[in-house]
């Protein structure tokens, strides 16, 4: 990840990562098949982290609701919404398209976060008594989190990250409204 966030992803060899790594090319090459297949992998750690990261932000929440805020809230700040890993997700999405075992692993990650986020939204609209088009809900709040992380890799002086929260949280009102 920090070749990747100081080299870009096309930037990132084998060679830049055994010398980040300060490990031998034989070494990688006996754990992963491919650069394509380390690749995946990497983004699979970098998705695991968010992941621990949103758990741990929603662990101590009452509700679903809270949860929900919770999970919004820890994307706009630390320890995810850094710099670095802006410059990583960004690498990541920039190949999904032209990278198959990238593209997969994209699927199955964006799949579970979408699926996470729309049991929230069914729990919350359950506890209300209110219908919530969870499938949109999800993939809506989802795009919008993206959208604002693609808007402060293009501007950084653009938003806060206090805006961005809150704007998150005005999609997220917007599903629960009777």
């Amino acid at each position: 990840m920090r070749c990747i966030a100081r080299y870009s992803y096309s930037e990132t060899t084998i060679e830049r990562i055994c010398a980040e790594a300060k490990v031998s090319r034989g070494l990688i090459n006996h754990h992963f098949q491919s650069k394509h297949e380390l690749m995946a992998q990497t983004y699979k750690c970098l998705a695991a982290d968010l992941l621990a990261a949103s758990r741990a932000a929603a662990a101590n929440a009452a509700s679903p609701l809270e949860k929900l805020e919770a999970s919004i809230k820890i994307c706009f700040a630390p320890p995810v919404f850094t710099t670095k890993n802006m410059k990583v997700w960004l690498g990541f999405w920039s190949v999904v398209h032209s990278d198959p075992v990238i593209r997969k692993a994209h699927k199955e990650l964006y799949a579970g976060y979408r699926d996470a986020l729309k049991r929230l939204f069914e729990q919350i609209g359950a506890a209300r008594m209110l219908p919530v088009a969870s499938d949109l809900a999800a993939l809506t709040l989802t795009a919008v989190i993206d959208g604002f992380w693609l808007e402060q890799a293009r501007d950084p002086s653009s938003f806060s990250a206090e805006a961005a929260q809150q704007g998150c949280l005005l999609v997220l009102a917007s599903f629960l409204r009777d």
